[in-house]
């Protein structure tokens, strides 16, 4: 008797996970700005790993997958070394099962520098020689997108190579012109053509750079900024310089470069992609770059999960649903009530754990109704639909 009484105890103890494993239709970890072998970087991966769903899940990188100049040419020095940071980040993940895609970012475009397409290609080469099919860049071969990825009746990401719009430097070199879409306009085009077709589906639009941030690459600026400037360049040079050191952010604010959402190219990339995204009833905007993690309603609902191996500086600001300077990552989970769920794993102490959780009920054809529920500071959180 007592046997049985102690088998029921332990089925009911594992109830609650099953049940909510069964309420997913698919699950997306959304994990960014991890091109750094930290200490902050590993936990991550771990728990993404422990949060996989086998046969419904996929890992999305956003960008900057390798610190600090992308992956180096074959024959230099660092060649190994760069690698060894993008295995760092699949490997776990595709031992368990689950499918992974990196998109670019700016870093790994030799951070926005003149062998930016090279890299790339390199990159691009390295991940194919690997012979694994659920390992690829997206966009692949250089080529800005947009990439679709149908994962299942209800959901598809879409990517594209948001460093491609704002690289200074335009000339490819040859074999690298033969992308399907070769202006912005066809990539626009192309764009609009995927979202008529997936209309009554949840779209989730991937790329490294942010429409909306209130981080350093939106203007904001902490205290630290100010009086330790040099901690920019390294996190260890707390070198302090009162007055010089606000220069910076006055000069960053007034003569913004391309990678800060005042530059007139990044200004020029968001108004275009927007317009066509918003035809669009149900897109969800996913991006990096910004070392934080933020939840952000403007004219799109927008994650910003850029915290894979750093953390700098955030603040709440306009549509802010939640922002946080600590490291982690996003779960986006479909859910079988079409319900979007999103929840925000933020690092404490050695371990991460769920620290706010978004719920958006969807309608096939009409516009996201938004529902928020959260959970923070052990304050619990109910699912609002059922």
């Amino acid at each position: 008797m007592k046997a049985l009484i102690y088998q029921l105890c332990v089925a009911w103890c594992l109830l609650p996970p099953a049940v909510a494993q069964d309420s997913v239709q698919y699950r997306i970890l959304l994990i960014g700005d991890a091109g750094e072998k930290t200490m902050a970087q590993q936990a991550v991966i771990k728990d993404a790993i422990a949060h996989q769903l086998p046969g419904k899940t996929i890992a999305l990188f956003l960008g900057d997958n390798i610190y600090p100049r992308g992956m180096s040419l074959s024959g230099s020095k660092t060649a190994s070394v760069t690698r060894e940071i993008l295995s760092s980040q699949f490997e776990g993940l595709r031992a368990a099962g689950v499918p992974v895609f990196f998109i670019p970012g700016n870093h790994d475009w030799d951070k926005s520098g003149p062998l930016g397409y090279k890299k790339m290609q390199q990159l691009n080469q390295w991940v194919k020689g690997l012979g694994d099919s659920l390992l690829q860049v997206i966009p692949e071969d250089v080529c800005p997108g947009p990439t679709e990825l149908v994962l299942n009746d209800q959901l598809v990401v879409v990517a594209i190579d948001s460093e491609w719009w704002l690289y200074p430097f335009t000339s490819p070199p040859v074999g690298l012109d033969d992308c399907e879409c070769k202006s912005k306009r066809e990539v626009l085009g192309k764009l609009n053509d995927i979202l008529v077709r997936h209309r009554n589906k949840v779209v989730v639009f991937a790329t490294h750079h942010p429409f909306l941030t209130y981080g350093v690459h939106g203007g904001y600026y902490n205290l630290t900024d100010h009086i330790f400037p040099l901690t920019h360049l390294n996190k260890q040079l707390y070198l302090p310089l009162p007055g010089l050191g606000s220069l910076y952010p006055v000069l960053r604010r007034t003569l913004p470069p391309a990678e800060d959402v005042r530059n007139v190219l990044y200004r020029d990339m968001k108004k275009n992609l927007e317009a066509v995204l918003q035809t669009h009833p149900n897109v969800l905007l996913v991006a990096g770059h910004e070392h934080s993690l933020q939840l952000i309603q403007g004219a799109l609902l927008q994650v910003v999960s850029g915290a894979g191996a750093k953390n700098t500086a955030v603040k709440m600001g306009k549509g802010s649903l939640f922002a946080s300077s600590t490291s982690g990552y996003v779960v986006a989970d479909l859910l079988t009530d079409n319900t979007l769920r999103l929840r925000f794993q933020t690092l404490q102490q050695d371990t991460l754990a769920t620290d706010y959780v978004y719920y958006k009920k969807i309608s096939p054809g009409n516009p996201f109704t938004r529902i928020v529920a959260e959970q923070r500071a052990g304050r619990q959180h109910r699912h609002p639909f059922k």
